[in-house]
């Protein structure tokens, strides 16, 4: 089941790619297969229990929660994501998990429900991203861990796809903040 938030209510820019459009087409790329996150590996083998909960933010078609599953089936898994497209090519691959659409700045979860929160590569796309922040620690229980991987174009100068598309650069660093501004 595909729980409905708050997701396009609450949107307040248009995002530049529809993912509910590309969302049949997404997983077609060789790029987006997914090995389970070894932060996330290291941190299920310290704590395997049954009632481990793992939260996965802008997941997207589920790759990379369905990886993680595939190493630690024991833990209960939600994914969420703005895109009620995206959630519904991840629920056909994996129904078993609990798919939530809704904005990651605002996710409908209570205060220390998940022990496990990972975010890959679709920071960038949160509009309100200190309250998604402030939100994520509210969400984790004591002993926690949030995982935030996403391209960084600030320490990207060189990168040729820049040098063909310079507007490209002036568009990603206004979407992603810098490692300073994360921490």
């Amino acid at each position: 089941m595909i729980l409905p938030g708050a997701g396009r209510k609450n949107a307040r820019r248009r995002p530049r790619v529809d993912y509910d459009e590309i969302a049949g087409l997404y997983d077609s790329q060789p790029y987006r297969a997914r090995d389970a996150d070894r932060e996330f590996l290291t941190f299920a083998e310290r704590r395997a229990r049954a009632d481990l909960a793992v939260l996965d933010i802008g997941c997207g078609t589920g790759n990379q929660l369905i990886a993680n599953r595939a190493a630690a089936p024991y833990a209960g898994y939600v994914g969420l994501d703005r895109s009620f497209g995206m959630l519904r090519q991840a629920r056909r691959k994996a129904p078993e998990i609990a798919w939530v659409q809704a904005d990651g700045a605002r996710p409908p979860f209570s205060a220390g429900s998940f022990d496990f929160v990972g975010c890959q590569f679709a920071f960038h796309h949160v509009e309100d991203k200190a309250s998604m922040l402030r939100a994520v620690f509210r969400l984790l229980r004591p002993g926690g861990r949030f995982i935030l991987h996403n391209m960084c174009p600030q320490e990207s100068g060189g990168w040729l796809y820049y040098e063909y598309f310079p507007e490209a650069q002036q568009i990603d660093l206004q979407d992603f903040w810098p490692p300073n501004a994360v921490v």
